[in-house]
């Protein structure tokens, strides 16, 4: 592959941005065009400058790397969106890969694991962290065997879901759906129990993995 391949790399931590950057440094076949510190840096980022590959670390402050990548998806189609990140968790791998990522590669990875994984992301294949992808082909083995109902919520829950994906809190979701700060409470705390997660961001990765989130 003769063309230079043009990064965008995302993530809150100055020291991780500048530390994947440094891995790439000598090869002529990377260009690191943009950083930035949150989600929606990243969006405009990709936007105005058109890269190949977005890397996005998943945990950020606006809007966190799963909510950039579902917005990447849908308008900038044809660039490569790949997940480096601390959370090994399969529920973590199911909701990026159906929020639009190719690729998926823990932040201990080796320099020869970075440059492999986006090589072969830049030539239009997967790079899945193999011991994540493996749990997660595992579950979804047992999930169909199971035959477990679905997940179901109202119009006003998904919404509500999508929202906490995004990461805004009870009051911003209040102030965005015109509703009290108790009552947006409420709908979430009931989103959190029909998926059966621990807490908000677990709702969030269980929601988008099973295709609930909606944008707002």
């Amino acid at each position: 592959m003769t063309d230079v391949i043009r990064l965008v790399v995302a993530d809150d931590h100055e020291v991780t941005r500048t530390g994947f950057v440094s891995l790439l440094a000598g090869l002529t076949q990377f260009e690191v065009v943009g950083q930035a510190c949150n989600g929606q840096q990243a969006l405009d980022l990709c936007e105005r400058l058109l890269p190949d590959i977005v890397i996005l670390d998943i945990r950020m402050p606006v809007l966190n790397g799963l909510g950039a990548a579902r917005l990447l998806q849908e308008r900038l189609p044809s660039l490569k969106v790949m997940m480096f990140t601390m959370d090994d968790s399969p529920d973590h791998l199911e909701a990026a890969m159906n929020a639009g990522a190719v690729g998926y590669l823990l932040k201990d990875a080796s320099r020869h694991e970075v440059i492999d994984a986006l090589q072969r992301v830049a030539a239009g294949e997967q790079a899945l962290n193999s011991s994540v992808s493996a749990q997660l082909l595992r579950r979804l083995t047992e999930r169909n065997a199971s035959g477990a109902a679905p997940v179901t919520l109202t119009p006003r829950e998904r919404q509500v879901l999508g929202l906490v994906a995004s990461g805004m809190s009870n009051r911003e979701i209040g102030e965005k759906l015109g509703i009290t700060t108790g009552t947006a409470k409420a709908h979430v705390e009931r989103v959190i129990g029909k998926l059966g997660a621990a807490d908000r961001t677990q709702a969030a990765v269980r929601g988008i993995a099973l295709g609930l989130v909606t944008q707002s």
